[in-house]
Formats: structure tokens, sequence, C-alpha cells
């Protein structure tokens, strides 16, 4: 199956259809703007991944492999049947070296996960386990010349793609050291709103200038927000971004706005904290993301474990959120025996952000050498998002205390439910 932005392969598993697989992701890869060396090594990702599960029993199994186009990257998602990778092989970044064949049986993930930007795991709903590979597209970095803005007045209103390429480079010059890195590729910033998945609302003058402007990322029921960021004085602009991006959102539907790197632009009066403030006293080093209710919050059901229990109801009495607590307890039901964690990895931050694939017995383990490889590769932070909405993952409160996590915020709708982000107390000062 073909669309104008997605190409879709079914095969069964098994090498002697790899030739077809690699061919399609490649030349989709291709089509999709990546460069011949981005679509070989998303190629050869999907590759790797084939030989592991060609490897493993299983007759007449198929295989799903669609390739998208995202505007910025081109993504390459694997859906099977989850047998065919043993739970111990989805922990990609716990080896040390993954060019040693004696260290892990799978090393075909590894290898997958080292040739790409970003991997992504999970468990679909209908049982399948999908494997996604991204690769950014190429863009050159583009710093403006330093310059003094002219006076204004500057109004939320219509823009362009020049606009949206000059804010980016203003950002840059304004907010160095807090903003994401895509920021330093003016283009890249205006696929990613030409994506959709993104929404933009600046402030202009009228004559090609730039005064400030708001970035978002849409959800379900979460907003994303970046900014609002203010290149000149005038009072008053950054309320009237946030009204303007107000007014924008509060037909999309969803429950609320967060933002987790508020710089001091942003309007106090508009948002309320989410870390509790003894968190700080505490001696975590957490964000301090900002959040904003957009409409009713019809209310959800948290799974707690008892040793989370009292922070979690600090955190949903002082936002005042509907929810019905579930303190789970174990009762010696079966629990997997591996766990299993995916990683995103921001380098230029030094920041880890560990979730849950599979919640197994050997959490505490796996969660400790996860903890070691990042700080071999230099991370000096790291973070754990606990997904509340999930029952099976609240097994993990033990493992991720003995681990040397502590919750820092209760993050409304940021997964399946609320979201409890927990920071590494050892990586602090480091």
């Amino acid at each position: 199956m073909n669309t104008a932005d997605t190409a879709e392969l079914i095969v069964g598993i098994d090498l002697r259809y790899l030739p077809v697989v690699t061919g399609m992701v490649e030349q989709s890869a291709i089509t999709f703007g990546l460069t011949k060396e981005g679509a070989q090594n998303l190629c050869l990702a999907v590759e790797e991944l084939l030989n592991v599960l060609a490897a493993a029993p299983g007759a007449g199994e198929k295989i799903r492999v669609t390739v998208r186009d995202g505007g910025y990257y081109t993504e390459a998602c694997c859906y099977f049947p989850p047998h065919r990778i043993p739970v111990s092989a989805l922990n990609v970044t716990k080896v040390q070296n993954p060019y040693d064949e004696s260290v892990i049986e799978n090393l075909g993930i590894v290898l997958a996960a080292r040739v790409v930007d970003s991997l992504r795991l999970v468990r679909e709903q209908d049982g399948l386990m999908s494997i996604c590979f991204t690769m950014d597209k190429i863009y050159p970095e583009q710093i403006l010349p330093v310059q003094v803005l002219p006076p204004g007045p500057y109004a939320p209103g219509p823009y362009g793609q020049e606009d949206i390429k000059q804010f980016a480079q203003r950002v840059q010059q304004a907010y160095p050291s807090v903003i994401p890195e895509f920021f330093r590729f003016p283009g890249k910033v205006a696929d990613m709103v030409r994506s959709r998945e993104f929404g933009i609302q600046l402030a202009t003058d009228g004559k090609g200038n730039i005064g400030g402007g708001m970035l978002w990322r849409q959800g379900e029921k979460m907003i994303d927000s970046l900014g609002p960021y203010v290149f000149v004085p005038q009072p008053g602009l950054a309320e009237a971004i946030i009204q303007k991006v107000l007014e924008n959102v509060s037909r999309k539907g969803a429950v609320c706005m967060v933002n987790r790197l508020p710089v001091p632009d942003v309007p106090k009066a508009f948002f309320e904290e989410l870390a509790p403030p003894q968190v700080e006293d505490n001696g975590l080093l957490c964000e301090r993301p900002l959040y904003r209710q957009l409409d009713e919050d019809t209310g959800s059901t948290v799974y707690v474990h008892p040793n989370l229990e009292p922070f979690v109801r600090q955190c949903i009495d002082r936002l005042v959120l509907p929810r019905n607590i579930v303190v789970t307890t174990y009762a010696g039901e079966f629990i997997e025996p591996h766990a299993a964690f995916g990683v995103q990895v921001a380098r230029k931050r030094h920041l880890a952000i560990l979730s849950t694939i599979v919640a197994g017995r050997d959490a505490a383990h796996i969660l400790a050498q996860y903890v070691s490889s990042l700080d071999d590769d230099g991370i000096t932070r790291i973070r754990f998002k606990l997904d509340l909405g999930d029952e099976s993952e609240q097994v993990l409160v033990p493992a991720l205390r003995s681990a040397g996590f502590s919750p820092c915020y209760l993050l409304p709708w940021g997964g399946t439910g609320d979201i409890v982000v927990f920071e590494h107390r050892q990586r602090q000062g480091s």
C-alpha cells in the first residue's frame, strides 16, 4: 500500500525477502528526502532487525514494514510478533562494546540502534511489537548577524516560511543555553511546522522583522509548548503571543498545555508549576515545567504503588485533578522475569529519558546497567517516565527507588494516563 507520504510492505519473516524489504526501505527513504547515506543507514537498521527476527522460531509469521515521510525526518517501522525477540535484547544501551559478539546474543539490535538517529520500541494494542527507526533529514546551520531590531510595535499575526527561519535564528541568539538543538537548523524548524506536527505563532512588525514567537507540538490531550521567546523590550508582547496561541489551540481538543523548558519571559500568571516546592529542598535537580489547563478534565484512573501514593496524591491535590486513585499491591501474581526499557538521549544536553517497554522482576539490575552505560557515554542527567495509566508499570517503583531515582513531578496526560517523572539523584552536580 502506498499513499503520498507512506510506503508499506507485508512479507514473511524470512531472509529470502531481505532484498525486497531493504529495497523498499532505501528507495522510499530517498524518495522522501533522505540522502543516500541516510537512506542506507535506515536500510541497515531494518536489515539487522530482520536478521534477528528470522533467527527465531515461528513458521508462517509476517512482518509489516512501513516507511513514512515525517517532513523533517523519515521513519521506518517494523511490526512483528513479540516472541521473535527476547526481552533482554531490547535493552540496547547496556552493551559497553557492541562489536564484541560474545557480549550479546542479538547483537543486531544494538548495531541497528547505533546507525540511526533514534529508535522507539512499543508494544502495540493488537499485541504486536513495533520497532521504529528514525533518520533526521540534513539541514545547514544558520545564524543571523547580530543586529538591533526596530522598535516595532510587534503583534501576533500572519507569517511566512522565511519568518519562521528568522524566528529560529533569533531564538538561537537570545536563548542559546535553554533551547532544543533543532533551533540551530532554521530550515528544519520550517519543515517541522509544515509537517503539522508543530504549530507556531509569530509576532511581526509587518516589515519583515520578528519580535517574538512560540512553538508547540500538538498531542491528543497534552500540548508541549516552547516559549514565548521575546526579542524586543515591548511590554505585554509575551502575554499577547500566549493569548493568540491559546486561541489557536482551544479548538484542537487538548486538555492541557505544558512548558517543560520555561524561559524568564514566560508570564507566570498563565501557568502553574508542576513540581512540588519541596522537590528542590530534597536536593533534586529537577526541571521546573509549567502547566495550564485548557479544557475540562473529565478525569481518569491512575494506578499507584503504595510507596508513591503520598507524592501522587499531593500532586493531584495541588492541580485539582479529578482522578480515581487505585493503589496497587503485589499479591503473588505473575510478573515478567525480564524488564526492558526504551531510552531517548539528548547528547547536547547530556540528558537521557528512560521509559518502560516491559516491567520485569530484574528491573533494578537493568536500571543499574543503564545508569552505568549512560554515565560512560557522558550523560550526566537521567530521567524516568512512569505511566500511571498502565497498572503493570507500578511494580517498578521499588526498583526505581533502589536504583537511585526519586519523583520530581506529575505530568497530566503525558502518556496512556498521567506520568510521574523521576530523576536520578546520583547524576546531580556531575
